[in-house]
């Protein structure tokens, strides 16, 4: 990547495959120092920042229209035309991925590329944009955001090159329990986003979720909720069959928040 990302909590910085679980309490205070640093273009009254992203190889771009940080448009600029990211707005970029992988029929690298916008109180949207090479696919999808009990906890996960992660607000909603749990002090669901010839998709990786049952196990030892420890074991087990290279469970998918946006072809 051309600059070091932050590690926004469950946000991937991506060093020797590992995403790091930690805690910045002056997440806004990097940003405004990282903002302050980056190439921009400044308009003619000096109050509104251009912020390019590129990605080599590939057609496509991010074009972010700042002021103090603050987004005030975002697009998507392709062959095919721009495409706003509307939920981007109000918000500001707090990191920003790149995947290669190769995911449809030939042996070009294909992207996965995650973008994450928050604000002060910790919410906001991720966007998967990905490109295949051979059909010149570009799918935009997006999943909103907000700071759950992951964030707090210390510990590092070992990815495989080409996955992201994706954190639910709040746990699936399991039957014989009334309520989902969401929030800072709750654990919620995790699932592995791979780049697939369809798009941005939830592929289970076993790995993952081998190490994920581990810190769950551990983190939910002190829960004295027991509605709320109950819907940690209904997750636990699911994160083990996951683990076990097994299918997803009905509530897994209905719980999974990432939405189709877009999709377009691009002319060769």
């Amino acid at each position: 990547m051309d600059r070091k990302n932050l590690c926004i909590n469950i946000f991937s910085a991506e060093r020797k495959n590992a995403v790091a679980l930690c805690v910045l309490p002056l997440l806004f205070v990097f940003l405004v120092i990282a903002v302050a640093f980056l190439p921009t273009s400044v308009s003619g009254d000096g109050s509104v920042n251009l912020r390019t992203l590129e990605v080599s190889g590939f057609p496509i771009s991010i074009v972010i229209e700042h002021s103090g940080g603050v987004v005030r448009s975002a697009w998507l600029r392709t062959p095919a035309g721009a495409r706003e990211l509307q939920a981007a707005v109000g918000l500001s970029l707090a990191d920003e991925h790149r995947s290669f992988v190769k995911a449809d029929h030939d042996n070009e690298k294909d992207l996965l590329w995650r973008l994450s916008f928050m604000n002060f109180e910790g919410e906001g949207v991720n966007y998967w944009i990905g490109m295949t090479s051979f059909a010149r696919k570009v799918f935009v999808t997006s999943a909103p955001f907000e700071l759950t009990r992951w964030n707090s906890v210390p510990a590092m996960i070992e990815v495989p090159k080409g996955t992201s992660l994706c954190i639910a607000s709040a746990t699936p909603h399991y039957s014989l329990l009334a309520n989902k749990f969401s929030g800072k002090d709750s654990y919620s669901f995790i699932y592995t986003v791979r780049m697939t010839q369809d798009g941005p998709r939830f592929v289970p990786v076993p790995s993952v979720y081998k190490q994920l049952a581990m810190l769950l196990r551990a983190g939910m030892q002190g829960e004295v909720s027991h509605k709320k420890r109950a819907a940690y074991v209904k997750m636990l087990t699911e994160f083990n069959r996951l683990a076990d290279g097994k299918a997803p469970q009905a509530e897994t998918l209905l719980n999974f928040p990432m939405e189709d946006v877009d999709s377009f072809t691009l002319k060769r």
